[in-house]
């Protein structure tokens, strides 16, 4: 048979789109686009009844197919592409976390960029550098007062009106005479903040630390370091003299954060250095998250800040990736797809030949074994600069302290008496407890009934300042029942601490403390978390009451005093890494304080005073707990000396639920070979969101063990979908229970 020139065969492009199965589907591509269109392109094709958006993973001269008809692509956008380094880790992803790779490019480009969302343009107010009243540009009294109201630096219009006291009309006029500018600008509306300058020398670790990356850099070769250093040793700074080193190369740096949070403090030291930097992470709106990705694209930005997702971030040529608290829990995405960050930085690191960089004061088990068999080069920082000592600690036991105060006490007597301490130096205090919310449990004093949600099994909190009842999983809320919902007595009472009620008692026994609450309520409005570290860093109150996102990588030169309420909760939790996270908790939040000029305090309150990851947290012992901790994950069978896999059934029925899983639990366990299958059972928490979830836990020898597992069921015809039950993989969980 004679085939046509390649030339003349039609020009097929395998097009990757948000939908399980597949990784991509082939879509002849018009004539009109054949000279256009090149693998990482985003486009649009008719998929059934619909029209989505792909991105293109490969082209070739082939004949269609003879067993569909392959139609046509129908729409391109030229300004979102990915370039060809970033697509290779995409399809890398895709296969390691088991997920189709449309799928994966869902959650790495977000939303905004694929649908082509619209740059916003915003009314800016600018005052007129140098301007004064004259008799040919007068101003009134009024205007006057208004001029000198306004802010310095170029606001939005809202800002300005609100700053000022006044409305645009006023502000008009006083365009009108010169005093300053109204403006249309596309403004990324971010709200930064000023960071201290730092003038101190490096330190001789310091530059050790910089001296060994930088002969990476280069040389050009893959090397991951973890840059392990005490709270306040100056990690940041080293991060700092790299990303000069790489941007002046004429690269880019990548620069991974765990949580938002933390992104505004850090933006601001970043800013102090480099002006060609861009913040990523999904607490903008669609528009700014659009222009800040378009920018990368462009080659408009040397350095990108974010969270997670900001590995994505389409930078022509990455030089150098840094993952900050690489230890953090964050990192790992709990949806499709579900990948870790800082592995898949390790990752794509290594396809990139460049460095990554990884840093903690407490190093994950997973990095530590790592560094320990050779893989990571340790980078330590044993000291802070100046000479600032690790906070000394005091570790309280709750179970005497009620006894001392005779009562059910929730915060000892050591922490309100250093609290005023505070007060009366000027100084500023941070106080830990990680529940939100005013009480976590609301009971019956009559019938002992917990109120619980409906549509989940779990209990209801109690937040008294919006006069509701809120579950924690699903966000149903309502009023606080006057009465038993099971023996209609008025006997609800609540019990337990959260953040609501710390805050409120601590000022209410310190008097004069003014305290600032920070938790998932009150940073819940645009940018909140800044705005709230920025009136703290400012001196707006005395003590920051939060939850876990006050204990990471934030920096109070006048915060002397750290409480942790609480601290030993987590170690009830039914998970092989309760432990580890309770010792990281504690060991950060206690690393907040001391690091200006001033010594600092830490009190932990506990009631198992004896735990080992509290004991040795206090008292700045990580090698005792670490051997100890990875000793007992080698016994047991848990990383690092193993790989896991969750599979994860959820659905409306209970009975269906039970029948898949059990059904597909017999093909896990047919193809274990060595592994070993927990489960199927219910999951701890066994109805969420209004659905029933089974869970089953694989341990392997090995990542490449669990990698071979999933392989063998791929090759036995995989796990049969069924349309009323969703089944989900997690390879290497952070959620086991």
């Amino acid at each position: 048979m004679n085939l046509p020139p390649v030339t003349d065969l039609p020009l097929i492009a395998d097009v990757a789109i948000d939908c399980p199965g597949r990784d991509s589907y082939s879509y002849l591509v018009p004539p009109e686009l054949a000279a256009a269109i090149r693998p990482g392109d985003c486009v649009s094709v008719p998929f059934g009844p619909r029209r989505l958006r792909g991105f293109v993973v490969s082209l070739e001269r082939r004949q269609p197919s003879s067993d569909y008809v392959t139609r046509d692509i129908v729409g391109h956008q030229p300004e979102v592409t990915l370039p060809p380094h970033l697509l290779r880790l995409i399809q890398w992803g895709a296969r390691y976390y088991r997920c189709s790779m449309g799928e994966f490019l869902a959650g790495a480009v977000p939303a905004p960029v694929r649908e082509g969302a619209a740059p916003e343009r915003q009314v800016i107010v600018a005052k007129t550098v140098g301007f004064v009243s004259t008799l040919t540009q007068p101003l009134n009294k009024r205007q006057q007062m208004v001029y000198d109201a306004l802010p310095a630096d170029p606001v939005l219009l809202s800002e300005a009106c609100r700053a000022a006291a006044t409305t645009r009309a006023t502000l008009e006029k006083l365009a009108a005479v010169g005093a300053l500018t109204i403006s249309e600008d596309q403004q990324i509306r971010e709200l930064r903040l000023s960071a201290r300058q730092e003038h101190h020398p490096l330190t001789g670790e310091q530059q050790i630390a910089i001296d060994i990356v930088k002969t990476a850099l280069v040389k050009g070769v893959s090397q991951p370091f973890l840059l392990h250093g005490v709270t306040g040793s100056g990690k940041t700074l080293v991060y700092l003299e790299l990303a000069a080193q790489v941007i002046a190369a004429g690269r880019q740096v990548l620069f991974l954060l765990p949580e938002i949070a933390l992104t505004p403090q850090l933006a601001a030291r970043v800013r102090n250095r480099f002006e060609r930097v861009a913040v990523l992470h999904s607490g903008f709106t669609d528009g700014e998250r659009a222009e800040q990705w378009r920018r990368v694209a462009a080659g408009e930005i040397d350095l990108v800040v974010g969270t997670r997702s900001a590995l994505f971030a389409p930078f022509p040529a990455p030089g150098l990736i840094i993952v900050d608290e690489e230890h953090e829990q964050s990192y790992k995405q709990e949806s499709v797809p579900r990948y870790h960050a800082r592995d898949l930085a390790i990752v794509y690191a290594g396809q990139l030949g460049i460095p990554v960089l990884l840093g903690s004061a407490t190093p994950s088990m997973e990095s530590i074994h790592n560094a320990r068999q050779g893989r990571y080069q340790v980078l330590s920082l044993k000291n802070r600069p100046l000479g600032g000592k690790l906070p000394a600690p005091i570790l309280v036991d709750m179970r005497e302290e009620c006894h001392a105060q005779r009562r059910s006490a929730t915060i000892c007597r050591e922490l309100l008496t250093r609290l005023k301490q505070v007060k009366d130096a000027g100084e500023q205090a941070i106080v830990l407890l990680n529940r939100r919310g005013w009480s976590p449990v609301i009971s019956c004093q009559s019938c002992g009934t917990t109120l619980t949600c409906k549509h989940c099994d779990i209990s209801l909190t109690y937040h008294r300042a919006a006069a509701k009842v809120k579950c924690h999983y699903c966000g149903n809320e309502g009023p606080l029942p006057r009465t038993c919902p099971s023996c209609s007595q008025a006997t609800l009472s609540t019990f337990g601490l959260g953040t609501e009620q710390l805050a409120t008692q601590l000022a209410a026994d310190v008097p004069g403390l003014t305290v600032l609450r920070v938790d998932a309520d009150t940073v819940a409005e645009r940018q909140g978390h800044a705005k709230l570290f920025q009136a703290f860093g400012n001196g707006a109150a005395d003590c920051l009451v939060g939850t876990q996102m006050v204990a990471k990588g934030l920096d109070f030169p006048r915060v002397t005093l750290v409480g942790i309420v609480a601290a030993d909760r987590g170690l009830s939790l039914p998970d092989f890494r309760a432990a580890e996270r309770t010792f990281q908790l504690v060991a950060q939040v206690a690393g907040r304080a001391g690091r200006g000029e001033r010594p600092g305090t830490v009190v932990v309150q506990a009631f198992d005073t004896e735990a080992p990851a509290l004991r040795c947290a206090v008292d700045h012992r990580p090698k005792t707990f670490v051997d100890a901790e990875l000793a007992l994950r080698q016994q047991y069978g848990y990383p690092p000396y193993a790989g896991l896999i969750r599979f994860m059934w959820h659905g409306e029925s209970a009975a269906k639920v039970q029948l898949v899983a059990t059904a597909h639990g017999q093909i896990l366990n047919e193809v274990a070979q060595g592994c070993v299958v927990l489960g199927p059972n219910p999951a701890a928490v066994a109805f969420s969101k209004n659905q029933h979830r089974w869970h089953a836990l694989i341990k392997a020898g090995s990542r490449g063990a669990a990698q071979a597992f999933l392989d063998r069921i791929d090759a036995a015809g995989g796990l049969k979908r069924h349309a009323a039950v969703h089944m989900a993989v997690d390879v290497d969980p952070y959620q086991t229970s």
